[in-house]
């Protein structure tokens, strides 16, 4: 889909934290904190796992 898997794991970490976000809240505003900070910890997550598997 992507040329960079970085990309893609970074789209699907979007998708995946918006979805998880509206099944656990009901308020638009806590959906919203939610999924960006299950983005946030997703995407730190694939930058820290891609830069060990780098170095192993």
């Amino acid at each position: 889909m992507f040329k960079s898997h970085l990309i893609s794991m970074l789209v699907f970490s979007g998708i995946v934290s918006t979805i998880i976000a509206f099944i656990r809240h009901d308020d638009k505003a806590k959906i919203k904190k939610e999924g960006i900070k299950l983005f946030l910890y997703m995407s730190i997550g694939i930058i820290a796992g891609s830069w060990i598997i780098n170095f192993l």
